[in-house]
């Protein structure tokens, strides 16, 4: 599997993971960040600020479905619901039993289910500074080469700052960056703050803030991506997650996608 972290390190989620993870091993880190509890499945309810470098801010909202399979595979559905002109646009992601990962756009106004080829993973997701690698709550650690440059406390918490790099330069373009400097917290695997940089150049800033305890599950509940290029913000806000709650099977297909089922 092939899938970068970008809100999958920023979305983590975790209640447990393997001890080593704090001695400040990187592979140990990564992993750790893999593994984190995103319980059965997941349902999250979003609101989405856009802000251009004038100021001026657009809104959406929408909503995430996830649900794991066999306690290692992955499905998951990211969907707008406003405004009315983007409204059931959704990102299909797949994981398969032979460890690869589709994914599907779906486009209301054309009413057309388009297959995400890997070289376009890393572009924007409609119209927002998230990618639509960053849109999945997956992290294939396997991907990615890490080393801990510093061991330090934040807000009473035991830091790691990381050098985390696509093992591959077909990686790196695929995922539109080279290498990120991260902040990691040890003791919870969540990647809190990531910096994406292509060749010296810093490209772009995700920030995880408001972590919270919800259904026994660390969220957090305020996701940002700062376009440094382009000088475009983006502020995605968890109003409500659920977890555990039992979202249907059926919300997870091409043909769901075209019903636009989702509300």
């Amino acid at each position: 599997m092939r899938n970068l972290l970008l809100l999958g390190l920023l979305f983590g989620l975790v209640s447990s993971f393997p001890a080593a993870a704090e001695s400040g091993d990187a592979a140990a880190i990564l992993k750790a960040i893999h593994l984190r509890d995103r319980g059965k499945d997941v349902l999250w309810d979003l609101a989405i600020d856009l802000t251009d470098r004038s100021g001026d801010t657009r809104q959406r909202t929408g909503k995430i479905y996830r649900r794991t399979l066999e306690g290692v595979r992955s499905e998951q559905v990211t969907v707008f619901l406003s405004p009315a002109n983007i409204r059931h646009t959704a990102l299909l992601k797949v994981e398969a039993e032979d460890s690869s990962d589709y994914m599907w756009l779906y486009l209301p106004a054309l009413k057309t289910t388009k297959r995400v080829p890997p070289a376009e993973r890393g572009d924007k997701f409609v119209g927002t500074d998230f990618t639509m690698e960053d849109v999945n709550l997956g992290f294939e650690y396997e991907d990615y080469l890490g080393a801990v440059q510093e061991t330090t406390a934040e807000g009473g918490h035991p830091v790691a700052i990381m050098r985390i790099e696509p093992k591959t330069d077909e990686l790196k373009r695929d995922l539109g960056f080279d290498y990120s400097i991260a902040k990691v917290r040890t003791d919870q695997a969540i990647i809190i703050d990531q910096r994406f940089f292509k060749g010296e150049r810093e490209i772009r800033h995700n920030q995880a803030l408001d972590i919270q305890l919800v259904d026994g599950i660390l969220t957090p509940m305020d996701l940002k991506s700062h376009d440094l290029v382009n000088d475009h913000k983006t502020d995605l806000r968890v109003l409500k997650a659920s977890y555990n709650s039992g979202v249907p099977a059926s919300y997870f297909g091409q043909d769901a996608l075209a019903r636009e089922m989702y509300h």
